[in-house]
């Protein structure tokens, strides 16, 4: 499968929060640095992080640009974040449910043997819209 579509069946995946089908892209000891300085290392650590995430932060991820080449994949990504929970940190500050963040990335996806070895991603812009502001 080209890499383009395997990435795009990626998003669907993460994005309906089917973790056994996103993990299967992931290499079991794949390193993954997200935007917010997380670090994460092994497929099993970075479906848990999102896992507990999930439970106060809704997230849908838009691809607005791919390069693939070879051993690599450049993502030009669009998050939306709702936060579902009342005091939920995000985004270095405090949000209430209905808050959203909206946040353009940048993310390098190193491949290895068809699936992902590392991520490395940068935040490149970040909009806090509070629900009383929508």
């Amino acid at each position: 499968m080209p890499f383009s579509a395997m990435f795009r069946h990626y998003v669907d995946a993460f994005n309906a929060g089917d973790d056994v089908a996103y993990s299967r892209f992931y290499a079991p000891d794949v390193v993954f640095c997200n935007g917010a300085g997380a670090a994460l290392v092994g497929a099993r650590a970075i479906v848990d992080y999102y896992a507990r995430f999930r439970q106060s932060v809704e997230r849908v991820m838009t691809v607005e640009a791919l390069l693939c080449a070879e051993t690599c994949i450049a993502a030009a990504l669009a998050s939306r974040f709702t936060i579902l929970q009342d005091g939920t940190s995000f985004a270095n500050d405090v949000l209430n449910a209905g808050d959203r963040v909206e946040i353009n990335s940048m993310a390098l996806y190193e491949m290895a043997e068809g699936r992902f070895a590392s991520i490395n991603a940068t935040t490149l812009r970040r909009t806090i819209i509070r629900k009383e502001n929508a």
